[in-house]
Order: structure tokens, then C-alpha cells, then sequence
């Protein structure tokens, strides 16, 4: 209780903090004479991923309903390259793994500051709604933006999440939007979102939901001949989420965004499904808070600055109930907290010419009754120098990452530390006059140290656990084509082939759904290709079709040990073969989503034996959705099928998927 009334009491601090930063933009503001160009917003993404000098894919808020995507994790599943552990029900925890480097390899940044998590490494997005979301994008390697923190270019891969900004004018100073979200299986979530103008450069929005299910959904269990149905048991889940968001603009080169965060869950845990013993009274409560600030501004004389702060507090709490432990019971608690500052700055001496240097500082602490009284604590300092070349039909660009990681532990041994310098470069070329194909190609040579988790938790934890280090080469080529003139709008295709080497790769294998082994398997080869193709037709005036595709390949196998038996074996939760597809109608009269995603045969250990086999799989989904007004009211409407075939499968093993679902959602916007 006490860490809730220390959290509040941050909330309302912060708040307070904004309130009287709110009040005093507004002095300024009313004392500038500087004069504002008015915004202007150009929708260039696809443009954008065609041109990048490294992958990248970006999905915009109205794709959400084309592609009856339900939540965070569902959308990317429909991006090339990506692996989401999903362990079943509304809430449930789902992770992501992009080329199956391994869900720590993957930086997220939400409003462009990326989220950590020192206990596992591993951002678990169920707790993103994409009621608040405007743009989800995934760049794998360092494309042609170099104006980043240096802590973006320190992961493989970088998953960005970027909110909803007020769409507000002097004729309509402020929007109200609720959700209401039910479905099968106890759902409810209940969101809301408002939007003010303070003044002419200042805004705010505060947004909240509720979410809660009971996930006691059906599935099919089979033991060799004897096939029964089961109901999930010990599956409940209640989560809050609530932030608040400040924008500032006090001239037309500065941009100041404040946030404040906070989370609040209780999920039973339902632990995995064996044979017929299906009971478990495990539970998990998380709170989490981070208040962060970002601002940039653009000088005359080509430089431009941009500066970034957070706190980042989060509290866990395991329980476990069983005649195995001391008392009946097992309570396991954890705290952790970050302080991060970051500052970068770019240079534009000419127009073909940029260059960028960023430098990051993280402290990070972990408290916890799990880790035998050691109290670690890692410094991390990270620079990165960067340059691009841009013409039009040619991009390059170069990186230098340097990383300097050091841990100290009072209570007990500390983990080693550990420094590097990691290169990466990427060209995107267009080999004819004619706009439309360009080739690309990049190498990024990364390398991630053990997570807390990793290091010195009981019976899972060593401080030997070494770091791992990836190296990526891609090679790929893009085409885009655009026409109002013709039926077909649009046509977007990509294809990319690469190879990821990884030493001392750092493997963790769920024993639960929180607690996980690690090791070291040494040596990963991967090989893979993505494909993506997105296409827009309108056959007749009011109707379009629009069309997404996404496949991957992947070969991604263990090559330490010539003489073990799992040498040259596929790593675990790594489908050779993943994709989706969707097809949405949009008319006069009522929109429709026909979509599917799959996998193929794939294993839950490094050791690729019939035992360990998770069967392949294709779930297909039915949304329907239409936006309309009634007396001056936007209202939003959409009803989706899940799992149309109720088809019965797992992506983590013994933890089923649910079966066919029902959900609806409505949207009154103020």
C-alpha cells in the first residue's frame, strides 16, 4: 500500500510541476513577438519506408480498423521479421522478438524515449492500447535518421509507438473521445481521452482506461487419442493505465513534450496446461510510473539540439501459493528504478550533408527479495557519432556506437563489465531516373549485456552470464508506385534477404510466465527474407480495396557445438515460415476486414524432438467498422471475430490460445 501512496504522491507532484511549467510557457508565450508558420502535416509513409537505408515499416491509426487489428501486439504481427510471444487472453503478456534476435535485442521508444526494463530486458506490450496510439513503426538496423538518441541506436531493432497529438484550433479549443470496448470471455474496457488548448501554443491531453477479463475461454486438450474440451482456469486480469501529456511550442523552431505515466495490473497467472494438471494459484501484481520531458529546437546557424529526461519507477509482486514453500506461500518483490538524460545535437553545414553526436546517461537499481540480499545497481554511458549523405537518388549513412556498462552490487559479487564500439552503415539507391525501385543495403554490428534477471536472480541468475554480441547484414529492394489516375492508387512491394551472426547468444527459456532460464548457447546463425506488399484500388467511386501482405523466412539455428544433438537445430519459438494477410472493403454503406495470420511447425526447446513440436497454425479474423455523425456527434463503430475457425493452437507451449471470440467496440468523439 505504501508503494501505491508513494506513487500517487509522484503523480501528483509531477502534475503540479506541469501545471506551473503550463503556466509559465503561457507567460512566454504571451511575451513573444516571434511569428509562427502554420503547421503543415504531409502523409509520406510510405514514400518514407521505400526510401530507408535500412528496414522499415510503419502502419498509420486508420490501418488499425483495415487490418482488424485488436491490440499492440496484434499489429505487430503483421510486420515482417517479427516473432510475438503471446500467452493467450485478453492482458496476457505478449513480447516481441524481431529476427529472432530475442525480445531484449528490441528497443521500444514511446514518443520517441525508449522504455526499459533493467529486471528482464523485455517491454511486455500488453500494456499499450491503441486507443492512444497515432503511428507504430519497426526500423531494424540505423536508417537515414540520425537525429536520435544514442540508446536507439544501442538495439538491433527499434519498435516506436507514437501517441495521439491534439488535433485542436482557435474554432474548436477542445475534444472529448470515450471508448467502450466489451467482448467474450468477461471483457471490458472503458477508455476516454481529452484534449484542451491552453493558449495559442500550448495544449494538453489526459487519457485513462480500465481493462478487465475474466479469460476463461475454452480450448481443446489433446492426449494421444483422447481429446476433451477444457476452460482456462486462474486467467483474471484488471489493469488501469492513465497519462498525462503537455505540448508547447513557444516559437516555431521549439518543441517541449512533458509526460507523466502511470500503470496499475493484477493478472492471475494460469501457468502452463500439462497433461490434465491444469491448476495453478500463481498471481502477479505490477505498478508502473515514468515521467519524462523532450525537447528540441532548431538554430539558424544549422544546428539543432535536442534534450531528453526520465525517471522511470515500477514495482512487482509474485505470489505463488503451494504446500512446496515455507509457510504455504511464496512472495517474491521487486522494485526498480531508472534516471535518464540524453542530449544530442546535429549539424547541417550543407545540403547533402549532416552529422550527429549523441550522448546518453541510465542509472539503474534493483531491489528484491529474490536475488539472495545482492542490491545491484549498472551505470551506462553511451555515445554514438553519426554522418549522412543524402542526393535524390542515392543515401548514406554511418554509425559509431560506443558502450561503457558498469555494475556494482552491494549485499554480493557484482557482474562484470563490459565496453564497445559498434559500427554500422546503410545506402538506399535509386538506380534509374524513374522514381519508384531502389535497392538498399546495411550492416550493424550490436552487442547487449545480461539483464538483472539474468545476473542474480536465485536458481536463475549468474554473474557469467556473458554479453552478447549480433552482427546484421541486409540487402533489399523497395518499389513504390502512386496514381490518382488509376484504379490501382497504390502498390508498395519490399523485399529484403539477411544474415545475423550472434556469439554468445543469451537464450531465455520460460519456466512460467515470469520466471525464465538463461544461458548461453554460444553461437546463432540466422538466415531469413522478408517480404511485404501493400496495394489500394478503387474499383468504382465510393468503394476501395485495400490489401496488405506480409511473409517471412527464416532458418535460425544453433551452431555451437558440432558434436551436440541439437547442432544445427532451429532455436526455439523460431517458425521457419510466418506471415498475414488482410483484405479490407471500404464502401458507402459498411467497411469489412477479412485478415489471418500464421505460423508453421516451430519448437519450444533447443532440442528439435517431436516432444518439444508446436504445430503450425493460421487464425483468420472478420471485422466490420463505419464512422459516421448523428446530430453532430462522431460516432465510431466496429464489431470483429477472432479466431474465425476456432481453430486450436499455441504460439508458447502448453499455454493454449483462445478460441473464437466476439468483441465490440464504440466511439463518441465530442
Amino acid at each position: 500500500m505504501r508503494y501505491r501512496q508513494a506513487a500517487i504522491r509522484a503523480c501528483c507532484v509531477v502534475s503540479l510541476w506541469f501545471a506551473a511549467a503550463t503556466a509559465s510557457a503561457q507567460a512566454v508565450v504571451a511575451d513573444s513577438s516571434a511569428i509562427e508558420l502554420q503547421e503543415v502535416v504531409v502523409d509520406a509513409w510510405a514514400r518514407r519506408q521505400a526510401a530507408s537505408t535500412a528496414p522499415l515499416q510503419v502502419m498509420a491509426r486508420p490501418q488499425f480498423d483495415r487490418q482488424g487489428i485488436a491490440d499492440v501486439a496484434d499489429a505487430l504481427r503483421r510486420f515482417s521479421g517479427v516473432n510475438v510471444k503471446d500467452y493467450g487472453g485478453a492482458g496476457g503478456m505478449k513480447t516481441v522478438s524481431v529476427r529472432s534476435l530475442g525480445a531484449q535485442h528490441t528497443a521500444v521508444a514511446y514518443d520517441g524515449i525508449t522504455l526499459t526494463d533493467c529486471q528482464s530486458g523485455q517491454i511486455d506490450f500488453s500494456r499499450f492500447t491503441l486507443d492512444n496510439v497515432s503511428t507504430l513503426s519497426l526500423a531494424v538496423g540505423d536508417n537515414d535518421d540520425i537525429f536520435l538518441p544514442a540508446r536507439t541506436a544501442a538495439s538491433a531493432a527499434v519498435i516506436r509507438l507514437q501517441t495521439l497529438r491534439p488535433d485542436l484550433d482557435a474554432d474548436r479549443p477542445r475534444r472529448l473521445r470515450a471508448t467502450l470496448r466489451a467482448g467474450s470471455f468477461g471483457l471490458a474496457n472503458p477508455s476516454v481521452r481529452y484534449d484542451r488548448r491552453l493558449s495559442g501554443r500550448v495544449s494538453m491531453s489526459l487519457s485513462g482506461d480500465f481493462l478487465r477479463a475474466d479469460n476463461a475461454y475454452p480450448f481443446t486438450l489433446v492426449n494421444g487419442d483422447y481429446v476433451t474440451r477444457e476452460h482456462r482456469q486462474n486467467n483474471y486480469i484488471e489493469t488501469w493505465r492513465g497519462e498525462y501529456n503537455l505540448y508547447v511550442r513557444p516559437n516555431a523552431r521549439t518543441v517541449l513534450d512533458g509526460k507523466v505515466y502511470y500503470y496499475d495490473s493484477f493478472r492471475q497467472l494460469p501457468g502452463p496446461v500439462i497433461l490434465y494438471n491444469s491448476t495453478s494459484r500463481e498471481a502477479l501484481t505490477e505498478r508502473n510510473f515514468f515521467t519524462q520531458l523532450h525537447g528540441r529546437t532548431y538554430w539558424g546557424s544549422h544546428w539543432s539540439l535536442q534534450l531528453n529526461g526520465k525517471f522511470n519507477w515500477a514495482h512487482s509482486h509474485y505470489h505463488d501459493e503451494g504446500g512446496e514453500y515455507p509457510g504455504g506461500a511464496l512472495d517474491n518483490r521487486y522494485w526498480q528504478r531508472e534516471y535518464y538524460a540524453s542530449a544530442s545535437v546535429l549539424y547541417t553545414p550543407w545540403q547533402r550533408w549532416a552529422f550527429a553526436y549523441a550522448a546518453d546517461y541510465a542509472f539503474n537499481n534493483l531491489t528484491s527479495d529474490a536475488t539472495g540480499g545482492v542490491k545491484p545497481r549498472r551505470h551506462t554511458v553511451l555515445q554514438s557519432l553519426s554522418a549522412r549523405y543524402r542526393t535524390p537518388r542515392l543515401t548514406l549513412t554511418a554509425l559509431l556506437l560506443g558502450s561503457i556498462y558498469q555494475n556494482q552490487a552491494s549485499g554480493g559479487e557484482a557482474a562484470r563489465d563490459a565496453r564497445r564500439l559498434s559500427p554500422s552503415v546503410s545506402v538506399s539507391w535509386q538506380p534509374g531516373e524513374a522514381a519508384g525501385l531502389r535497392l538498399r543495403a546495411s550492416y550493424k554490428d550490436i552487442f547487449r549485456v545480461a539483464t538483472f534477471t539474468d545476473n542474480y536472480f536465485d536458481r536463475w541468475g549468474s554473474r557469467d552470464v556473458r554479453p552478447e554480441v549480433a552482427r546484421q547484414w541486409n540487402v533489399g529492394l523497395t518499389w513504390h508506385r502512386a496514381s490518382r489516375r488509376s484504379p490501382l492508387e497504390e502498390l508498395s512491394l519490399s523485399a529484403d534477404g539477411y544474415y545475423n551472426r550472434v556469439t554468445d547468444k543469451i537464450v531465455a527459456i520460460p519456466y512460467n510466465m515470469f520466471f525464465w532460464t538463461t544461458v548461453n548457447l554460444g553461437r546463432v546463425d540466422i538466415w531469413g527474407a522478408d517480404l511485404r506488399a501493400d496495394a489500394a484500388v478503387r474499383p468504382a467511386k465510393g468503394h476501395r480495396l485495400l490489401a496488405t501482405l506480409n511473409y517471412t523466412w527464416q532458418r535460425a539455428l544453433e551452431m555451437t557445438d558440432p558434436g551436440a544433438s541439437y547442432y544445427k537445430d532451429q532455436i526455439p519459438y523460431t517458425p521457419p515460415h510466418s506471415g498475414g494477410l488482410s483484405v479490407a472493403w471500404e464502401n458507402p454503406w459498411l467497411n469489412l476486414s477479412l485478415h489471418a495470420t500464421g505460423a508453421s511447425e516451430r519448437y519450444a526447446s533447443v532440442q528439435n524432438t517431436a516432444s518439444n513440436r508446436l504445430d503450425g497454425y493460421v487464425e483468420c479474423g472478420l471485422s466490420v467498422y463505419r464512422s459516421f455523425r448523428l446530430k453532430g456527434i462522431g460516432l465510431h463503430l466496429r464489431g470483429d471475430i477472432q479466431n474465425l475457425g476456432d481453430k486450436a493452437y499455441s504460439i508458447v507451449k502448453s499455454y493454449p490460445m483462445p478460441g473464437r471470440s466476439y468483441k465490440l467496440t464504440l466511439s463518441i468523439n465530442l
